[in-house]
């Protein structure tokens, strides 16, 4: 049985953006000021729209967004291979557009797909990504075991990379991306088309640069357990525009706030119907469901004390009351749902 009580508002989760908007600039390690990218003939298409960012210096940052949210465009400009129609940018203290060779060697990039010479081995991949850095020989030979080591490949130091499984190139390069031992590294998807275990694998590698290295991380990834797990703030984005942004509990606070909560609730001593009489009256209620011993209840956030007064004056007992947790996947489809 479902009672629904009252409609969702309509709206955005505007509020979001302003968390975490207003950093010192010399602790920024990615700062955006109405950042625009256009496409199309008469630049009709807005892939990227007036967007606004900062990142910290020494955080993982997770931008995510569905398909075609101008996620990976945004990476592009960032690190010089776009250039911005409007707005600016700074990237470890340097124009994205004046300033694009620094940035360059500051940084590093794993793409999706990433691309590297199939005919070489991840040794000799390597090397010609070091000398383009121009790092003297000892210190590259050095650094390319490390490396190796590091992400795990140190036994296919001298294969070839056309031979790696999905797991072994997402692995390579992410090596790849810290030849230069950059202080901003970029992700795009870094685990995607991997198994679990690959995928748990690099989130490890991800965490320990950061936590170890200091690396800044600017991480765009599908998977919102992923995100859940390693990222320090988010971002969220559709259609080239920013819908909210903080830490995870910030916007799961927000969406609460709009959206309300769920509860759940077992009742002793009355029928559930019975209790969902004594509740339906409270101003705040939007729904009501009995499945099966289990009573939801969709209410305004702040309401379980008025809830578990109505029950006991109803007769009942309330054995179990809890709110359903939002994991970052539903705060996700909640945000863009009304883009």
């Amino acid at each position: 049985m479902k009672m629904e009580l009252m409609s969702m508002e309509a709206g955005q989760y505007e509020g979001t953006q302003k968390i975490g908007l207003e950093q010192n600039t010399d602790e920024l390690a990615i700062e955006i000021l109405n950042l625009s990218k256009f496409f199309g003939k008469d630049k009709e298409i807005r892939a990227v729209d007036s967007l606004n960012l900062q990142v910290k210096k020494g955080e993982i940052f997770g931008f995510v967004g569905p398909n075609g949210a101008g996620k990976t465009t945004t990476m592009k400009m960032l690190i010089g291979l776009l250039e911005p129609d409007e707005g600016s940018g700074k990237v470890a203290g340097f124009d994205i557009v004046r300033e694009v060779i620094n940035i360059r060697e500051q940084t590093g990039m794993l793409p999706e797909p990433a691309g590297f010479y199939d005919n070489l081995t991840a040794r000799q991949n390597l090397r010609f990504y070091a000398k383009l850095y121009r790092i003297e020989a000892g210190t590259r030979e050095k650094r390319i075991e490390t490396l190796l080591e590091t992400v795990g490949l140190a036994h296919a130091m001298d294969q070839k990379t056309g031979g790696f499984s999905t797991g072994m190139r997402k692995r390579f390069g992410l090596a790849q991306a810290l030849i230069n031992e950059p202080s901003v590294l970029f992700l795009d998807e870094p685990t995607s088309g991997i198994d679990p275990l690959g995928a748990q694998m690099m989130r490890d590698l991800i965490k320990d640069l950061n936590k170890n290295k200091g690396v800044t991380v600017f991480l765009s990834s599908h998977s919102m357990e992923e995100v859940e797990e390693i990222c320090d703030r988010i971002a969220i984005i559709a259609k080239g525009r920013l819908l909210a942004m903080g830490p995870v509990e910030a916007i799961r606070d927000m969406v609460r706030e709009k959206e309300g909560v769920k509860y759940l609730l077992e009742i002793q001593e009355i029928p559930l119907s019975k209790a969902l009489e004594a509740i339906k009256g409270i101003k705040g209620i939007q729904a009501l469901e009995i499945q099966g011993k289990i009573l939801q209840v969709h209410a305004k956030v702040g309401q379980r004390t008025e809830i578990a007064k109505a029950i006991k004056e109803a007769g009942g007992t309330v054995s179990r009351f809890e709110e359903e947790e939002m994991n970052l996947q539903k705060l996700f489809l909640k945000v863009i749902e009304e883009k």
